[in-house]
């Protein structure tokens, strides 16, 4: 039998519906029979009986739409405060100014995420890493990882086709900028540069994005919607309009990943390894 709402096959015990995130009955058989060999991955056994722990797996995510604007709002005020603040401070290291202003805006733009991403939606929940898909993966890590490593894979391998479409074209004003190299720090201080940009971004981005905007949109929209939606957000927040297309494909590749490993440390390595491999290019051209 498939799901009364959606038509989707699924897994006796499942709360919620992997395809649409509806709420299924209490008595899981009456709408969907088990058929765990054509769900979307093997499932991880739990005492309660939901595929996964993740917000991403089972739509558990206690927060709305309201939390969802409010957060971004709030976040999106902070972020520029944090790098008016960044700024400031940076002239007073005028060797490194740009590196100082990048490192000190990163971490104040992570507190600003953590704060309201707990203000508006973990602090109502009983298990927080759960909510925000910290705490296990809904089939084998090793698989997830693996799932994550191709995602990587074509997220840079679109940036690149578009990136040479529109040089090729002549678009100019969508042509992506080069990173520049004078955010990094000079010599073995560069691993703080690592750690602010392909470290601490990944992670609280992963969190607020898809953690926390994916995951509360999940069961009030359903995946697909949750997923354009919560891409568009991640690439309207970057402020660029030669990076709004590649970056809203990544975005829908990391919030599809997610979904599929039930688990945002999946997610997390994707974007990191990104990040890296754009530092580093970024350093050494």
């Amino acid at each position: 039998m498939n799901c009364a709402v959606c038509g989707n096959l699924g897994v006796v015990g499942t709360r919620y519906c992997q395809d649409c995130g509806q709420r299924l009955p209490h008595d899981p058989p009456a709408a969907f029979v088990n058929v765990a060999a054509v769900s979307i991955g093997p499932v991880a056994p739990e005492s309660n009986g939901a595929v996964g722990n993740g917000a991403a797996s089972n739509g558990s995510a206690p927060w709305g739409t309201t939390q969802i604007v409010l957060g971004i709002v709030i976040v999106l005020v902070l972020l520029f405060a944090a790098a008016g603040a960044a700024a400031g401070i940076a002239t007073l290291y005028s060797a490194q100014e740009d590196a100082v202003a990048t490192w000190i805006s990163v971490h104040l733009t992570a507190i600003a995420i953590i704060g309201t991403v707990w203000f508006f939606g973990l602090r109502h929940c009983q298990s927080p890493l759960s909510a925000i898909g910290l705490d296990s993966f809904s089939m084998p890590a090793k698989r997830a990882f693996l799932l994550a490593a191709a995602v990587l894979a074509a997220s840079l391998i679109i940036t690149s086709v578009y990136a040479l479409l529109v040089s090729w074209w002549g678009i100019g004003f969508l042509e992506p900028p080069d990173l520049d190299s004078g955010i990094a720090f000079d010599g073995a201080a560069v691993l703080l540069t690592f750690q602010a940009l392909a470290l601490m971004t990944p992670i609280t981005e992963e969190v607020f994005f898809r953690g926390f905007i994916f995951g509360g949109l999940l069961r009030r929209v359903g995946p697909r919607w949750a997923i354009i939606i919560s891409a568009l957000v991640f690439s309207a927040f970057h402020l660029s309009l030669g990076v709004f297309i590649p970056i809203f494909i990544t975005g829908v590749l990391f919030a599809w990943l997610y979904w599929r490993t039930g688990s945002l440390w999946a997610a997390i390595a994707a974007h990191a390894g990104q990040n890296a491999l754009a530092v580093g290019f970024g350093i050494l051209g």
